[in-house]
């Protein structure tokens, strides 16, 4: 127990502290040998620091910088014939072995390169970063789920050459079964159920999967890898007796070693990723012990199984797939003890019913927690298809899927069945999709007050029902005082939200309730695009369904590449600047506010669209990507003032902030939207001198995160970043 909960402490643990203080440590755990929880959070702790230094210490070889490398491919590559991205296992860097003590594992892009396969050797000579991501409220952590991957850098390939031409089995396989699945409705799930390839899994399919909740039935996980285990035991137990009749049932350890192998093979036809190694453990260890001692309580299975995956993969806990795991059977342990299983088939079908309707409250508030989003429609897709899959859907896909690779003429009939065997499937995730339509409320983005909400109910639940403290009954009701209190107190005044978009800009003003979004972050031709992928979650976070203005400063992609995104997923009641109407045609007003409009009639850069927002006591200035010939005539016409807060123009490159401009601002804060290690140098070092000469407070959103800047009626501003306030964990220091 010890040694999960020290584990578990991952996501929450502050700072790392020194190596040599850890290994000094270590032999202390001998006075801790009475006391085996304490014992084991201390062994915890020393292997979370470990690992953790190995992926994050500077002095580890592969650090950021340009490195000859000599690695293979060690997933199926992801990507098109323009851009490709996979996972390298290292074998060389400049020409010499990395020690066993450290990690060698990157992710690399490719631009324009050869095709690649699972199992190819090369040299190549790359660019390395450490593992990074942006950091924003209801987006991904891209940083933490490296780590949990055991990634230790990222970059791109500037040029490479094959030594090695030999492929990965797995390599063959899924080429193979691409090609015979290629014409099949449902081809992409079938390559999904049986090798993890996920590749081909379009954006349509991902949406309706997303809206019905049954996601986890397309990534290999315990589920199926148990689904795999039961079925052969229910095999054995049914043919054993009939191949092996012994009354002393020497046969059954057969039994539970072949389910043992079952799931082993699976889980190499999965390729063993982070997630399936994680499950094939937990599983295995419940055969174990289930087989060893019959009468194994639950909660010791749960937790040995949670105390092996964390000594095989410590930093496991960062990931959404431990806590998705490990707390959806931890909850129906938790229901099933609550409230037992009655007698007969009704008993059993309310049972069901009630233990997937906690089942299904608990991974909203998870997922809500990790994702930003939720979906009601989990209750009854999942009360439909889970017993289909579990007897029918995998069974079939799986059998025809290794039958089809292994006797490649039965292979049109055979995947014809999987193929009709998961319509079932598709008919609840396309009937979900058209339900959340009809009824937004079914599914959707997640609001943070609705996570906060929903997570404090669970916990009033769970109190209610333990009592830890009899004869006080209503201990659960009294947790929803502090929401109801934020809830009927909003924070006054307004603010500005700089959202952490790497080399790009995404600001979003908020006041009452309302919205204004002044640029949109950059969009990529590998699909990627900062407005789906933070700006939008970060409007639902917060609960916006609409904007009130959008105004893109300019056409650089940088600033615009997100704009038809935007307008695609939400209304816009007003759109200025690049796309939409002359920046001077503004509104004078916004919710109480002063609004100032200004653009040079020059191209590029110089012509941005400038907003300044004034509330009477303080100002903000948004002057987009203005440099210093659109600076001097902004001073030239009068239009520039002192302004409590400033994002700085053009990132702050050294062609803009001029000393001129600067001192007429004169901020209080300037916010620096550049990204995290940026080849350009963003911001220069003399032009953040400047600002600090003038007792600026400078923060760059590349190492802060998101910035949000609160603008009280009365009192000074104050600012906050995500990574040094919200989130100031270990795994967030980039």
């Amino acid at each position: 127990m010890g040694w999960v909960t020290a584990l578990a402490l991952a996501m929450v643990w502050p700072g790392l502290l020194p190596m040599p203080f850890i290994l000094i440590s270590i032999p202390a755990v001998v006075l801790l040998r009475r006391s085996p929880f304490w014992l084991g959070v201390t062994l915890g702790l020393v292997l979370l620091h470990c690992q953790a230094h190995r992926l994050v210490h500077p002095e580890r070889p592969l650090s950021p910088g340009t490195v000859t490398l000599v690695a293979t491919v060690a997933s199926l590559p992801t990507g098109d014939e323009i851009y490709q991205r996979s996972d390298w296992q290292v074998e060389q860097i400049d020409g010499a072995e990395p020690a066993p003590w450290w990690p060698n594992r990157v992710r690399l892009g490719w631009y324009r390169g050869p095709p690649l396969a699972q199992g190819e050797r090369y040299r190549l000579t790359v660019t390395l970063k450490a593992p990074h991501g942006v950091l924003n409220q209801g987006s991904g952590n891209r940083r933490r789920q490296l780590l949990a991957d055991g990634v230790s850098a990222t970059g791109y390939v500037r040029e490479g050459s094959r030594l090695s031409a030999e492929r990965h089995w797995r390599q063959s396989l899924a080429d193979t079964l691409a090609t015979q699945t290629a014409t099949l409705p449902q081809g992409d799930l079938i390559r999904a159920l049986v090798l993890a390839d996920r590749r081909g899994l379009d954006e349509a399919r991902w949406q309706s999967l997303r809206a019905s909740g049954l996601m986890h039935l397309v990534a290999i996980s315990g589920l199926h890898l148990t689904i795999v285990a039961g079925l052969c035991l229910g095999l054995g137990r049914v043919l054993l007796p009939r191949l092996w009749p012994d009354p002393a049932g020497r046969g059954r350890p057969l039994a539970w070693v072949l389910a043992a192998l079952a799931v082993l093979g699976y889980g190499a036809l999965a390729g063993y990723g982070l997630p399936t190694r994680r499950a094939a453990v937990m599983v295995i260890l419940a055969l174990a012990l289930l087989w060893r001692g019959r009468d194994a309580r639950p909660w010791e299975i749960l937790l040995r199984a949670a105390a092996l995956v964390l000594l095989f993969a410590p930093l496991a806990a960062l990931s959404a797939g431990f806590w998705l795991s490990f707390g959806a059977v931890a909850t129906l342990l938790l229901l099933n003890w609550a409230r037992p299983c009655g007698q007969g088939a009704w008993a059993r079908l309310v049972h069901l019913v009630y233990l997937q309707s906690g089942l299904t409250l608990v991974l909203v508030a998870i997922q809500g927690f990790w994702f930003g989003s939720y979906t009601l429609n989990a209750l009854w897709a999942n009360l439909l298809i889970l017993p289909l899959f579990s007897l029918l859907i995998l069974p079939v896909c799986l059998l025809c899927g290794l039958l089809a690779l292994a006797v490649p003429q039965w292979a049109p009939v055979l995947l014809q069945w999987a193929d009709w065997s998961l319509a079932p499937l598709v008919w609840v995730a396309e009937a979900s999709e058209s339900a959340s339509s009809h009824w937004p409320w079914l599914a959707g983005p997640m609001p943070g007050s609705a996570w906060w909400m929903l997570a404090l109910l669970l916990l009033a639940l769970v109190l209610v029902v333990l009592r830890p403290w009899r004869g006080w009954a209503w201990q659960g009701a009294l947790l929803c005082l502090p929401l109801a209190s934020a809830l009927a107190f909003p924070a006054p005044g307004w603010r500005l939200h700089l959202l952490d978009v790497g080399q790009g800009l995404a600001a979003v003003v908020e006041r009452q309730g309302r919205y204004l979004l002044y640029d949109t972050g950059a969009a990529f031709p590998s699909g990627y695009s900062y407005a789906r992928q933070v700006v939008l979650p970060f409007l639902h976070a917060r609960g916006a369904s609409e904007l009130d203005l959008l105004v893109v400063s300019h056409g650089d992609n940088d600033h615009a590449g997100g704009l038809d995104a935007i307008t695609g997923a939400m209304p816009v009641a007003h759109h200025l600047g690049y796309g939409g109407a002359p920046c001077h045609r503004g509104p004078s007003h916004w919710q109480g506010l002063r609004l100032s409009w200004w653009q040079a009639n020059l191209a590029g850069n110089n012509g941005s669209c400038t907003l300044r927002i004034d509330d009477g006591r303080h100002s903000l200035m948004l002057p987009g990507d203005m440099e210093s010939a659109a600076e001097r005539r902004m001073l030239n016409a009068g239009a520039v003032g002192p302004s409590t807060v400033l994002v700085s123009p053009h990132h702050g490159s050294a062609s803009s902030s001029s000393a001129p401009f600067v001192q007429a601002l004169a901020p209080q804060w300037v916010l620096v939207p550049a990204g995290w290690g940026n080849r350009w140098g963003f911001p220069k070092a003399a032009v953040r001198a400047r600002y600090e000469a003038l007792d600026s407070q400078v923060w760059v959103s590349g190492e802060e995160g998101q910035i949000t800047v609160h603008f009280p009626p009365e009192g000074a501003v104050r600012a906050v970043s995500y990574r040094r306030h919200r989130a100031p964990w270990w795994y967030n220091r980039q």
